[in-house]
């Protein structure tokens, strides 16, 4: 059984590994790209285009990564549940915090991949806008794994 809980925590820590290494490396794609107008037609420059290249393909890691995790927190909430506290402690309003940023993530989430759907589907380059949502996307879960440190050592 030991085992087990340590594959679950396993694959837990490697999906949010996944989440947060990838947003970072498409937004340091960004940043290292040629700089150009935006919302000009794709395949103009190809160094230019392979952010969003990468950005599309970090989309399907993304969701597949974000299930896994979902999925193994819920597991090991569950097998912690005795000794869950309530919200009217410390690490209860942690917890729910934490709760409310996981939902704010996805909706976020939800936009930013919309929005790279569009961008490839329409040809037109992103510009900066790309990297702002990688960036953004990084740091709001670099705040997920501090909330997650507080709650497992807090």
């Amino acid at each position: 059984m030991a085992a087990l809980h340590l594959l679950v925590r396993l694959v837990h820590v490697a999906g949010m590994a996944v989440l947060l290494g990838g947003a970072a490396l498409v937004w340091g794609q960004c940043r290292l790209a040629p700089d150009g107008p935006d919302d000009e037609p794709l395949a103009t420059d190809r160094a230019r285009d392979e952010p969003l290249a990468t950005a599309a393909a970090y989309e399907w890691l993304f969701w597949g990564a974000v299930g896994l995790v979902v999925l193994t927190g819920v597991g090991n909430l569950g097998a912690m549940a005795p000794a869950v506290r309530g919200p009217g402690t410390g690490w209860g309003l942690t917890f729910a915090v934490k709760l409310a940023a996981v939902g704010g993530l996805l909706a976020g989430s939800l936009a930013r991949t919309l929005a790279v759907a569009r961008w490839r589907a329409t040809a037109i380059r992103p510009g900066t806008r790309l990297g702002t949502a990688y960036a953004a996307t990084a740091g709001y879960l670099v705040v997920l794994v501090a909330l997650a440190e507080v709650l497992a050592h807090g």
